[in-house]
Formats: C-alpha cells, structure tokens, sequence
C-alpha cells in the first residue's frame, strides 16, 4: 500500500499545475529611431526631412501549453499583446505649395492588439516577427489655410499596422532584451482626401519584464518534456491526431457591407474645400477550402455600387475629358484569396483582376486593372464561427489605397 502512495504521489509531483494568471503576464517597453518612406516621386517633393521617432510600452500574455489551446501550439506559443505607442513626427518638414511656411506632421498616439511569434529558439535566445493592428490619432494634419503641405495625413484618425522581424535574449529569469527592424504604416484608407500615408523603417531596442521567471523558458520546457497522460501532454497528442485525421472542408463565404471613400479626382479640382466621403455598397462571395487549422485558400467575387461615377463624370467634363471614358456604377472583380486562422481571429489577403471597373480619366490613366485587399475579422463564437465582423483595406499598385470596407460575413 505504501508502494501505491508512492508511486501515486511522484505521478502527482510530474504533473504540472495549471498557470496561474501571473505566468502568462509580462510588460514591455521599447524606444526608436526612424525614417519617414517616400512611396513615389510626389511625395519625395514635399517632404523635405526624414527622421522620427517611435516609444511604445505593452501589456504581454505569453501561452503555454499548459492552456491545452491547439492553436497555441500551432503558432509555437505566441505572446499576445496590447499596447500604446507615442509617434514624433514634429521633426518631418513639408514644403511645397506654401512657401512662407512648412507643414508639420506633428505627433501622434496609437493604441493596438498584436502578436509575437518565435520561429527559433535556441536557449535564451529566439528569433521571430511582430504583428500589430489598431487606430492612430495625430495632432496634426491637412488645413488649405494653415497646413497645406501636409497631403501625407488629412484626418484625425487613421489605421495603424506594424510588422517587425526581431531577435530576443533572456540576460535574467525575469527580463530579456530585444532588438527589431520594423515597418510601420498609418492611413485613413482613403476615408477622406488627402491622404498618401506615413510609412516609416527603423531599428528597435526593448526590454521585457516577466512576473514570473521565464515564461518562454518555461513554455519550451513543458512542451518538450511534458510527462505521457499529463494535461500537456495529452493535448498534444489531440492536436496531432486532430491534423492527421483533417479533411479539406469546403465552405461559402459570404459578405456584405459598406466601403467608405472619397475621391482623389474632388480633391484636385479644389484642394480648399472639404472632399466628400461616399458609402458604397459592397459585396462579397468568397468559395473557399480549409485544409489546416490555419489555412484557407480559394476565390473571391467583389462588388461595388459605385454610385459616385456621376460626380467623376462631371468632373472629368470639367477638365475637358467629355467622350473619351466609359462610366458605370457596377465595379467587379474576381481575386485568389488566402486566410490565417488564429482562434476566433483571422487576416486575409486578396489579389485580383477587375472584371468591369468603368470610372473615368484616373482609373483609365493612373489606376492598375489589378487590385489588392488586406482584412482583419472576428468571428462570434456563439454562431459557431459563422457569423463575422471585420473590416478590409483595398488598394491598387501594392501601396494606394482605393477604400476602407467594413463588413458583415456569413459562412455557408
């Protein structure tokens, strides 16, 4: 009997317990110096200094595969994280229309959701990216009268989007260093006029502090080492047995909702006066395979309602373009479409060719007959995944944006 107790209580020792909250939870500061990305030639001739700077502070929840969430495992324990990151821009001088002053980009705040994903580690060290998506609001941006200049951000608000490739090293149980090159973006998706967007490269330095002590470690420990019928280790086989036994799975998805924009043609016509936003119809229908808990592939069919042809016919008349464009409200076009699942949460990126896209001199001239999309989406676990909400950026050339899309899906 004693034999039995034993043997139950070093079975018991094995186990590991359940993370607590304090585990899963760290803070991280980082501090940059960066430079402001001209697109294109045009926006090289307003710009005439380049440096800025970035100092953003992060609320950090590291996974385990204590949690026994499949995903988790998947993405290799992500961090996911929330932050708010302090942009100075106020050093960026603009200068051309307005020659007795410059315009300034000024500063600008944003508050983001994210995720840290690892693609090697090694020890105390690893190497992985850096996803981030929120709301940027600037102190400054363009006024006819008294920041003309500023074509770069022509609303209080814009979308931020970041993306770095960085490298960490744990120097204490509780702490680690990092260091990043990151890419970051903010526009207004073309919401309103002007709007060309910030797009900044620099270097970042980073420290990181743990409540408890090394929570990576700890996530690499348990995965590796995880005794046979333990919590751990039992979900790992699960999710093994889960992706061997995965069957491409083939559904409808459905969208609808409304695509806000303005239009680039009434803003050059009177740069003085406020550029209406339009609401467009739009819809979407997307056939789409699952083949991996990550993955989806398939096509996309969009729909527009353009409905502003009316004002870029008569705008184009206005510049002597009268006869010489074809003009209707129905925009389509059919796109290669892929998705990344993570839990409830998914991106997609679409790119595509227009099958009808009949709006005047500039789609003609300056438009591509491509176009690409990028979309954030959640999906409400109460319909079973069925029901989303998200919203999509729509650009041609890679880098203008035509419109933001914020949507409404239904999975078939």
């Amino acid at each position: 009997m004693a034999s039995l107790v034993a043997m139950a209580a070093t079975a018991s020792a094995q186990e590991p317990a359940a993370p607590s909250a304090r585990d899963h939870i760290g803070f991280q500061l980082s501090g940059s110096m960066a430079r402001l990305i001209p697109q294109n030639d045009y926006i090289s001739s307003l710009v005439h200094s380049y440096s800025c700077n970035y100092q953003d502070a992060r609320f950090l929840w590291h996974t385990l595969p204590a949690d026994g969430n499949a995903f988790n495992k998947s993405y290799h324990y992500p961090t996911l994280q929330a932050g708010i990151m302090h942009a100075d821009f106020s050093h960026i001088r603009l200068n051309r229309f307005a020659p007795d002053y410059d315009s300034r980009l000024g500063h600008a705040i944003a508050v983001y959701g994210g995720i840290q994903i690892d693609f090697l580690r090694r020890g105390r060290w690893s190497l992985g990216c850096d996803l981030q998506n929120g709301v940027a609001f600037f102190t400054e941006h363009y006024d006819f009268n008294t920041n003309r200049d500023d074509e770069v951000i022509g609303s209080v608000a814009a979308v931020y989007f970041g993306a770095s490739l960085q490298t960490r090293l744990r120097v204490a149980p509780q702490w680690t260093v990092g260091l990043s090159a990151d890419f970051r973006h903010c526009s207004n998706g073309h919401i309103t006029r002007p709007n060309l967007g910030t797009n900044t490269l620099s270097a970042s330095l980073s420290t990181t502090y743990d409540l408890e002590p090394a929570a990576a470690e700890s996530t690499r420990a348990l995965d590796q080492v995880a005794p046979s019928g333990s919590p751990v280790d039992s979900e790992a086989q699960a999710s093994a047995s889960s992706e061997a036994r995965q069957r491409p799975r083939f559904y409808v998805d459905l969208s609808t909702g409304l695509s806000l924009k303005s239009l680039l043609e009434a803003f050059m016509a009177d740069p003085s006066t406020k550029v209406k936003t339009y609401g467009v119809f739009t819809a979407v229908a997307a056939p789409m395979v699952r083949y991996h808990r990550m993955h989806a592939s398939g096509l996309q069919f969009d729909f527009m309602y353009a409905h502003y042809v009316d004002e870029i016919r008569e705008l184009d008349i206005a510049k002597g373009h009268e006869g010489q464009y074809r003009y209707s409200p129905y925009v389509m076009g059919l796109a290669l479409r892929h998705e990344l699942f993570y839990r409830h949460f998914s991106i997609f990126a679409a790119a595509g060719v227009y099958l009808r896209h009949r709006t005047g001199h500039y789609t003609a001239t300056e438009e591509s007959p491509l176009y690409q999309a990028i979309g954030l989406r959640y999906s409400i676990p109460a319909t079973g995944d069925r029901l989303s909400v998200g919203y999509n950026v729509k650009a041609h050339h890679l880098s203008k944006a035509d419109c933001m899309q914020f949507m409404v899906g239904w999975k078939l």
